[in-house]
């Protein structure tokens, strides 16, 4: 399990390198004025780090470190990067999305495993398993476990003012309704599709107030770089529809 995480995040890390290299190429001259083109894209890293960012949607802490990175390519000709190639790009997401994300649901979890191993007991060991300092507890999707009030109402009155503009009819936005917004937030259609199930809580096609907020929270939960979960948690489930 540890080890198929560890070569989803190298194929991760590839995907966001691929990004870096493509646009430096882009940005070099075709004839005249290289090495000092050159020089100012190494200067100017942080920017095009950041430029790819906000275009892709990723992670700061997604990028390689940015002063490595100026050494390494003082050495490499860009005019020799590879272009962008959409379609590789795409077939990664879809990857990273799809098929590892199945692979790890297939394979047995750790906790499960552990479990069956002796252990300590007593002492500081004790309800170890319900520590707020866990790998992942109170961050992401695991945000607001435990709590009494609905995570999701913490950003509500935002969500609820574009859900009115989108125009529900019968307290309902349609797919498309929804659609046109959420690709704002220029993540992968598969990721959307998936986050679309997991809001459509009562599987009807179209979302309510409540099943809209729960997919704006899902994207930020992307957003920051966080996975989402194969299925949604109890306490993400709309209280209207516990």
């Amino acid at each position: 399990m540890a080890d198929l995480e560890h070569k989803q995040g190298m194929v991760y890390m590839y995907l966001v390198h691929s990004y870096i290299i493509s646009e430096l190429r882009k940005q070099m001259p075709s004839m005249f004025g290289k090495d000092s083109k050159k020089k100012e894209l190494i200067k100017n890293l942080d920017q095009i780090y950041n430029g790819i960012q906000r275009e892709y949607q990723i992670s700061p802490g997604d990028f390689p470190d940015i002063n490595r990175m100026r050494e390494q390519l003082e050495h490499h000709d860009f005019t020799k990067f590879h272009s962008f190639k959409p379609k590789l790009v795409e077939n990664v997401d879809n990857m990273l999305a799809n098929d590892i994300a199945r692979l790890m649901q297939m394979i047995p979890h750790e906790e499960a495993e552990m479990a069956e191993q002796p252990s300590v007991q007593g002492g500081a060991f004790e309800a170890y398993n319900e520590s707020p300092f866990g790998i992942g507890r109170g961050e992401g999707a695991d945000a607001g476990r435990g709590e009494e009030e609905w995570i999701v109402n913490k950003e509500r009155h935002d969500y609820d003012d574009v859900f009115q503009r989108l125009g529900p009819i019968n307290g309902k936005i349609t797919g498309a309704a929804a659609k046109s917004e959420m690709v704002k937030s220029k993540l992968p259609n598969n990721v959307l599709g998936k986050i679309w199930k997991l809001a459509d809580v009562d599987k009807d096609g179209m979302l309510d107030e409540d099943e809209w907020a729960l997919a704006q929270h899902l994207i930020s939960i992307k957003i920051d770089g966080h996975d989402l979960p194969p299925e949604l948690p109890y306490h993400l489930i709309p209280p209207s529809k516990r």
